[in-house]
């Protein structure tokens, strides 16, 4: 026993010996680094400052248009979007802690100063990459579906939101600075950008926020600029045709449920699980036997017959004419039935709980974001009043895209600051912010 102690105390004897020789050398290597003289530490303060200078200028100079150079220099643009966000992705400067302190303060509301409007003049690249991107229909953002990827989608999640925060910047700049038109192309470039990234239904959650951020942009641009009959026109034409987020459920739970098929073909151990599954509850040796015989796709027609049946169903429920409240419960209970039919299916209940096709939280959550762009295109119509006729109105003008928790028109009151629109749904009024709320200059 104490020759034991003794041993292990040596060792770490050797050890403590070995890391103090380590930090010796370090600290020798440093010490030896030959001294930078101060005339190259002024140079290279000088070429910083004038780099930093050079973005600034670049800024307050910048055709708010996309210049002429870039489109040239991208023709024949690809066509495929995609190809040209990754560019916009690797055109990224990093920000210095400062700066991304700054950047977040701005999003929460804060006035863009100068080295935020720095910052933005190194992104410029980057930004007018992406704005292009965005208008070219076809984007396939090929990730990669087998084991391991060195580039996934929560990878792509992670440049999506880098983009999406400087343009949000960069468009409340814009607006601050009077460039109210500009700001609003920002708005509709991260819609498209939100459209792009719902195409591919594993990217759904990452398309969420863009088009949130665009919407809540837009709130805040129309809400500092002075109510103005032409920029109103042209937003609204260009809101009834670019598209954001996609709000079918029933495409959407489609896709979802397509994807994962397709993942489940690339992954043999989820498909070894349950063939062994199935030999497991088989009643009978015939019935091993026929389980151990069977092939991967017919393993997944299996789980794939009665799930399509219920994604059918929910789809036509979806796109009736039932009231929204009547919809979710029907929703809650087909779902509800499914999984105790197929509680005990070694196939079926597996796969089931595998699968993200539970349409009782994504619905509502549809609902929602349609009455936001509802909402946003309502108040358009309400600030070109606004423009024309030099005040509010006193009840909403005809024909206006309508609240979808009920059908009916949205509930209209003047505030203090603006105007504010209210859902009447119950799903709606159940949440903390009741009310979409909109500013008018005065």
């Amino acid at each position: 026993m104490n020759r034991s102690v003794a041993h292990r105390n040596c060792v770490l004897f050797c050890l403590v010996l070995i890391a103090l020789a380590v930090v010796a050398a370090f600290a020798w290597a440093e010490a030896s680094k030959p001294e930078v003289p101060e005339i190259v530490k002024l140079q290279q303060r000088v070429r910083s400052a004038a780099k930093e200078g050079r973005a600034k200028e670049a800024y307050e100079e910048r055709d708010t248009e996309i210049p002429t150079w870039l489109q040239d220099a991208l023709s024949p643009a690809p066509d495929n979007a995609a190809l040209l966000y990754y560019q916009a992705f690797l055109l990224r400067p990093e920000p210095n802690m400062t700066t991304s302190e700054k950047i977040v303060d701005v999003l929460r509301g804060a006035e863009s100063d100068s080295q935020i409007r720095t910052y933005l003049g190194h992104c410029l690249p980057m930004i007018q990459v992406a704005e292009i991107a965005s208008r070219i229909p076809q984007c396939t953002w090929g990730l990669w579906n087998g084991p391991e990827p060195s580039f996934g989608w929560k990878d792509l999640h992670s440049n999506v939101s880098n983009l999406e925060y400087i343009l949000v910047v960069d468009a409340r700049t814009l607006a601050a600075d009077g460039h109210y038109r500009a700001a609003l192309e920002h708005c509709l470039t991260l819609r498209r950008l939100a459209r792009h990234l719902s195409e591919d239904p594993r990217l759904d959650l990452a398309a969420r926020n863009p088009d949130l951020m665009a919407l809540r942009t837009v709130q805040y641009v129309l809400g500092v600029m002075a109510p103005d009959a032409d920029s109103l026109m042209w937003f609204r034409g260009q809101l009834a045709v670019v598209r954001g987020l996609r709000l079918s459920l029933g495409e959407t739970l489609q896709g979802d449920f397509n994807s994962f098929l397709g993942h489940m073909k690339t992954n043999p151990n989820r498909l070894a699980f349950l063939k062994k599954r199935l030999i497991e509850t088989a009643e009978d040796e015939q019935g091993k036997e026929d389980a151990r015989n069977l092939a991967d796709d017919q393993l997944l027609w299996r789980a794939r017959e009665p799930l399509q049946r219920f994604l059918d169903s929910i789809s036509r429920i979806a796109d009736s004419e039932m009231t929204y409240e009547h919809k979710c419960a029907q929703m809650q209970r087909m779902y509800t039935d499914l999984v105790e039919e197929y509680a005990t299916d070694p196939i079926v209940g597996r796969v089931l709980s595998w699968a993200d096709i539970d349409p009782t939280g994504y619905y509502p959550f549809l609902v929602g974001h349609q009455a936001h762009i509802n909402g946003v295109k309502a108040a358009v119509e309400v600030y070109l009043v606004v423009a024309k006729a030099g005040r509010l109105p006193e009840k909403l003008p005809d024909d206006l895209p309508k609240d979808p928790f009920t059908g009916r028109d949205f509930v209209y009151e003047i505030t203090d600051e603006g105007f504010a629109l209210r859902c009447q749904g119950e799903e709606f009024l159940s949440r903390k912010n009741q009310f979409l709320e909109f500013k008018v200059r005065k």
